[in-house]
């Protein structure tokens, strides 16, 4: 599943066009805790990317279920300075807050945009993932791409309140869109094939080609 350098720049090769530095957005997707496993919406959202040949990366992360949050931030670096262009994030609950230390620690110089869905409370109390809380929530570091960027939530997600998810999105500064009933938004609760999901990464990697393109 972990796309290498060498593989982004061969799905740009579909086009017909040589491969340049920064000249095609790259998707990221970023799973949580214990990982996304078959039928999730978000190996779902891989395979249908990769239909259409967009550059896209699922890296399967060190031990999903005792996750060490510098070592998939670590990964998530190595990932990111190996891209051949913009980087747009694609992520799920706790690889939320993975993407939040990411830009806090290395910054957004290469990333575009990201998608952040079914956070779990900054204040989660959950003895294999405490490596990764407090989440350090820095708006600074976020503000290169917040108004490109999405918190995706629902409003009876048992990992997090509805006023916890809009005070997350007021503080980064991103938009926030509520789903009512939709839990976790995760296989329990249907997300299987997400229609918005790939729309939103479809139009996130395009622009990101585009500041790539213009960035020559």
């Amino acid at each position: 599943m972990r796309a290498r350098l060498s593989e982004l720049t061969a799905t740009v090769r579909l086009s017909g066009r040589a491969p340049r530095a920064f000249s095609t957005g790259v998707i990221v997707i970023v799973y949580g805790y214990e990982g996304s496993g078959p039928g999730h919406w978000q190996r779902w959202l891989y395979g249908e990317l990769q239909k259409r040949g967009v550059p896209v990366s699922f890296p399967e992360l060190p031990d999903p279920s005792s996750p060490r949050c510098d070592v998939w931030v670590s990964e998530l670096r190595s990932l990111v300075e190996r891209a051949p262009g913009p980087v747009v994030f694609v992520a799920h609950s706790l690889g939320c807050w993975a993407v939040d230390h990411f830009l806090a620690r290395w910054g957004a110089r290469k990333i575009h945009a990201a998608l952040l869905v079914a956070p779990p409370s900054p204040y989660l109390l959950f003895e294999p993932v405490q490596s990764f809380f407090p989440p350090p929530q820095s708006a600074f570091a976020w503000q290169p791409i917040a108004h490109r960027s999405l918190l995706v939530g629902s409003d009876n997600d048992p990992y997090i309140d509805a006023s916890e998810l809009e005070s997350i999105g007021q503080g980064l500064g991103l938009s926030v869109r509520v789903l009512p009933g939709a839990g976790h938004i995760n296989i329990d609760a249907g997300y299987g094939p997400w229609p918005f999901a790939l729309e939103w990464a479809l139009s996130a990697q395009a622009a990101a080609s585009r500041e790539g393109t213009e960035a020559l």
